[in-house]
């Protein structure tokens, strides 16, 4: 679909029953039509009397119920269904995209025990709702699978507390901005310090340019905030910080104006002791805090239409000067919060993970691969393998060539994953030089290693390398960085069409916006936040229906879960966002403004807001 035909709609809505109210057997179903006051359910669990009930062939990954084939372009036919498969949610009267490989659109889904176990027509789908089933009516909503981040450092808003952060990712006015900042320092303790890292440009605001400290000093007159993006050098802080910090006019690293006061403006060693400071700070935090900051991060994301990642862990960027390079000091940082999340039944995303590796080459590795956790994890929280480097600094060939081919001959031997970062030409064909030889120790095809955010020097992939890529059955994430304004694009739809397993990642948190509707604007539209930097050509731009089979079918082979993620189909997890607009009918330039009204992961409803609220709770 070009963006030139903006409604057009993946395959035909079946036929509709909108506003229509079908007779059920059993009317003791709690029904949700979709208006304010709702009641307030906790989780999505069967009732007794249901799960007395006999399930039959419904039970152990064989539904009763399963949706006959559509042909190409039309909308599935209504599901066979009984009532032996009584479900815990039932939502109707929508337009479902179930992202199938016949691009088919129902109206209606039923989900038992997190999965999908019937899809199809309003009528016969709510006919098997009981006792205890929530009936969810859509009023012609439409429905997508959760969206699937290919590259993702999520994990670190763990330690580095999404919390105590003010994300200006999708951010247009100064005024908004500012009054975030306002709200954030009334929500926090004295003096805990407030941060905004990348993902944003000073470019995208209505009046460009970074916050004076005069703007700062107003917004958070209790509060030191550090603040970084792109379109501007140096670090920006508040009055309050420079007075924490026991630094002022002759500091080293501190600007000052023609009247020799502070900017607020701190480069080289000034942005050194205040990275620090904001470190030792979140250094303070237990185990349960992080959990709590990182579930914070989740619950922002859920709200944005994110239901699943794969996490390349992280570093100490943008707080420790010494780049990504510098060894990830905080230890089991990256892991414990989620894993504990996990443990207490919090974890409302589905994360899968690389180890990071410190950068320290075949040695480091060995080391850290001491103890067997290869294969470890479920379809929640899953450790893949190794990435997404091995040598520091990684946007280059590798330093030893000999050493390199040895840690791919180990990863393959042992079918762990392998995700590279490799933003070059020159990089990628290095790297698939060895990953061709590993290929003779262990195929790669089902080992799930990509290449990270190719494309970064704006020529590549090259066609030569796609082929190559292609015929190891390895995969690729392209990053929305360009989405700043940064003059650099991979040919996404070279990528696409070459047949390759594409996963469209955002590369998030510090360089790239994290909203995935804007990853999904990016590539569509061609647009970046820059109103002054051109974007994608329109001849590299992927089509709605493409970019969202990059951010579901293709993101869930990234993840390790073909087969049982990314489609809204029987016998598929029951991942899905109920859209605050339509995508397939939202002028291009909008797409970037839809969030998700109610998100549900697993079967468990874990955002809800709008004409849903409460559902959540």
């Amino acid at each position: 679909m070009s963006d030139s035909e903006p409604n057009q709609e993946i395959g035909r809505e079946a036929p509709s029953t909108l506003g229509g109210r079908t007779p059920m057997d059993d009317q003791q179903s709690q029904d949700v039509s979709g208006k304010a006051g709702l009641s307030r359910r906790s989780l999505i669990t069967r009732s007794a009397l249901v799960a007395g009930a006999g399930l039959g062939a419904g039970v152990a990954g064989l539904p009763a119920a399963k949706a006959q084939a559509a042909a190409p372009g039309t909308s599935a036919p209504p599901a066979i269904v009984t009532k032996n498969d009584a479900p815990d949610v039932v939502i109707l009267n929508g337009k479902i995209s179930t992202v199938d490989a016949s691009n088919s659109t129902v109206e209606a889904l039923a989900i038992r025990d997190g999965e999908i176990i019937a899809t199809g027509g309003s009528g016969p789908v709510k006919a098997l709702a009981q006792h205890g089933t929530l009936v969810i009516d859509l009023h012609g909503r439409r429905v997508l699978p959760g969206l699937i981040d290919g590259h993702l450092h999520g994990l670190r808003n763990g330690h580095h507390c999404f919390t105590r952060s003010v994300r200006l990712d999708n951010v247009l006015s100064r005024a908004q901005a500012l009054e975030l900042y306002s709200a954030k320092g009334p929500a926090l303790a004295k003096n805990t310090w407030i941060f905004t890292t990348g993902g944003w440009t000073v470019n995208q605001l209505d009046k460009p340019g970074m916050f004076t400290i005069s703007e700062l000093r107003e917004a958070l007159p209790d509060n030191p905030v550090f603040i970084s993006g792109s379109g501007a050098s140096g670090v920006q802080v508040n009055s309050r910080a420079l007075q924490v910090l026991g630094l002022g006019a002759g500091s080293p690293g501190v600007e000052v104006d023609s009247s020799g006061n502070p900017t607020g403006r701190l480069t080289g060693p000034a942005i050194t002791a205040a990275g620090a400071a904001v470190l030792a700070q979140l250094n303070e935090l237990s185990i349960d805090q992080q959990a709590d900051c990182l579930a914070d991060f989740i619950r922002s994301a859920n709200s944005l239409g994110l239901t699943a990642w794969n996490d390349p862990e992280g570093n100490e960027l943008p707080f420790d000067t010494g780049g990504s390079c510098t060894e990830f000091a905080t230890g089991l940082h990256d892991h414990q919060p989620v894993i504990q999340l996990n443990r207490q039944g919090r974890l409302n995303a589905r994360v899968t993970y690389h180890l990071m590796n410190n950068f320290s080459g075949l040695s480091q590795l060995l080391q850290d691969q001491r103890h067997a956790i290869g294969f470890m994890g479920d379809d929640m929280l899953r450790y893949l393998g190794i990435g997404e480097e091995v040598f520091c600094p990684g946007d280059q060939p590798p330093p030893d060539p000999a050493q390199y081919q040895a840690i791919a001959n180990f990863i393959a031997a042992n079918r762990m994953s392998f995700e590279n970062h490799a933003s070059s030409d020159a990089t990628q064909v290095a790297i698939l030089n060895a990953w061709e030889k590993a290929n003779d120790v262990q195929p790669l095809e089902n080992l799930h290693w990509t290449i990270a955010h190719p494309g970064n020097d704006g020529v590549s992939p090259t066609d030569q390398t796609l082929a190559r890529v292609k015929a190891l059955g390895v995969g690729m994430t392209p990053g929305a960085s360009g989405a700043l304004g940064t003059g650099h694009y991979p040919r996404f739809r070279s990528m696409y069409d070459s047949g390759i397993r594409l996963s469209l990642g955002s590369d998030a948190m510090n360089v790239a916006p994290y909203p995935p509707f804007v990853d999904l604007w990016y590539v569509v539209s061609g647009n970046t936040l820059d109103p002054a930097v051109p974007g994608i050509s329109p001849d590299q731009r992927l089509t709605r229906e493409q970019a969202l089979r990059a951010k579901t079918v293709n993101g869930a082979w990234n993840l390790d879960q073909e087969g049982r993620l990314g489609t809204l189909e029987v016998g598929k997890h029951a991942d899905l966002i109920v859209l605050s607009d339509d995508y397939f009918t939202i002028p291009a330039d909008d797409i970037r403004t839809i969030t998700s009204l109610l998100t549900i992961v697993a079967g468990k409803i874990a955002h809800a807001s709008g004409e849903y609220k409460g559902l959540d709770e």
